[in-house]
């Protein structure tokens, strides 16, 4: 009996965040292993794709599902990647680790009195 191989998931879901290492980057093929801290989850996400370039600093939006490696552990493994330059105006890291203040900034005394 002839099986065919196993169809590619439909993207089920979509997560965003930054990338805080490039653990692995093909330049070849593109492919990429990245640690990324994404709203709501408490650890680093690995996030498995492929795109042309990726540097640590950039926002990413990843479209796909989550998978369990026997290896290493619960990965987002994802159809569709889109990476944003520190430059442009994405989140900073000050907003993806939880300061909503309004201020990137902590506030600074000049004389000892707020």
């Amino acid at each position: 009996m002839n099986e065919s191989p196993p169809q590619p998931r439909t993207p089920s879901e979509e997560i965003a965040g930054l990338v805080e290492r490039v653990t692995f980057f093909n330049q070849e093929s593109g492919f990429a292993v990245l640690r990324v801290k994404v709203r709501g989850q408490r650890d680093l996400v690995t996030v498995l794709g492929s795109l042309p370039s990726i540097s640590a600093g950039e926002w990413l939006t990843a479209k796909g599902w989550w998978v369990r490696d026997k290896e290493h552990g619960l990965q987002f493994k994802a159809t569709a990647l889109k990476a944003v330059p520190p430059t442009t105006s994405g989140p900073s890291k000050w907003q993806v680790q939880g300061d909503h203040r309004g201020s990137a900034s902590p506030a600074v005394s000049v004389g000892g009195t707020l």
